[in-house]
């Protein structure tokens, strides 16, 4: 798979598209009843890639995120790596995001692994309103001493979590 069919992956699995995201929560140690009230209230998502933005964007009643997808057969993505452009990237999102009072989520994506493949991270000042919550839940990457972040995979939070803690009552 390619970077724009892993962001296809992500969004079928937020808006619960039933084959995608079947075998997803097989895959993930998302509950069965998790698993039914994502089914019953997906996220609404629209891909972005191509653009100079994000990804995609997934909505859902009081939720926004921004998301960057990121893919790798490695455990660490350090965003120095091509050239810099993916730290070139995270600052633009950065800045037009917090102008919004948003964040940036970042959906790390590892290939070739057993259980759930997505972690997610977060990049920004903490939000007002009520978006704090996921701003809090959300671990930041690590910083490199040139300034630059890395996405280490198993310091992230799993999407699994995530989609079951949203979906709490």
């Amino acid at each position: 798979m390619n970077g724009s069919q892993y962001e296809r992956e992500l969004a079928n699995i937020l808006s619960a598209d039933i084959r995608i995201f079947g075998r997803y929560a097989k895959r993930s140690s998302l509950s069965e009843s998790d698993a039914a009230s994502i089914v019953e209230k997906p996220f609404f998502t629209v891909r972005a890639a191509g653009s100079l933005g994000a990804d995609l964007i997934a909505l859902r009643e009081n939720l926004t995120l921004i998301i960057e997808v990121k893919s790798s057969s490695r455990d660490s993505l350090v965003f120095s790596e091509s050239s810099g452009m993916r730290q070139e990237q995270a600052e633009r999102l950065l800045k037009m995001s917090e102008r919004a009072g948003l964040f940036v989520t970042y959906a790390y994506r590892i290939k070739n692994t057993k259980g759930d493949p997505w972690m997610l991270f977060k990049i920004g000042k903490e939000p007002s309103g009520s978006m704090r919550y996921i701003y809090r839940l959300l671990p930041s990457p690590a910083v490199t001493n040139s300034g630059n972040y890395k996405l280490t995979w198993k310091e992230g939070f799993p999407l699994s979590r995530f989609l079951g803690y949203v979906n709490q009552e």
